[in-house]
């Protein structure tokens, strides 16, 4: 089964998330359930909306990262009957709501994800040479 969205949900700090059920049949009746999450973060927007950085951090920033950056995260169960499967689907899933979804809706979020993967990149790239 190719990853299908089920839903988009708008965040109060602007961004969206985009749950995709991609849960396929291993054998038999057996199946791994798998719910992905994603939120494209527009690093400009959210550096510049911040109003702490200058025009040549953000610059240098997008530089190192691109106009957009991914958030994705993936949650799975492996080995579910296929009675359970849209039961233990929608378990994760409200797991998922109850435990990350405060932490994701947070005003600093983006842009603390977006400082977070431009310093791992510069750390790795610094690393290589």
């Amino acid at each position: 089964m190719k990853e299908k969205l089920i839903k988009t949900m708008d965040l109060k700090n602007g961004m969206q998330l985009k749950f995709y059920d991609n849960s396929r049949k291993l054998a038999g009746d057996r199946w791994l359930i798998s719910l992905i999450v994603r939120m494209e973060i527009p690093v400009t927007e959210v550096l510049i909306n911040d109003g702490h950085k200058s025009i040549e951090i953000v610059n240098e920033i997008k530089k190192v990262l691109g106009e957009n950056i991914l958030f994705e995260q993936k949650r799975e169960r492996i080995f579910v009957a296929q009675s359970e499967k849209q039961a233990v689907f929608e378990e994760v899933y409200d797991f998922f709501i109850d435990s990350v979804l405060g932490y994701l809706s947070n005003k600093a979020f983006p842009k603390r994800y977006v400082l977070k993967k431009y310093r791992e990149k510069v750390a790795k790239k610094s690393w290589y040479h």
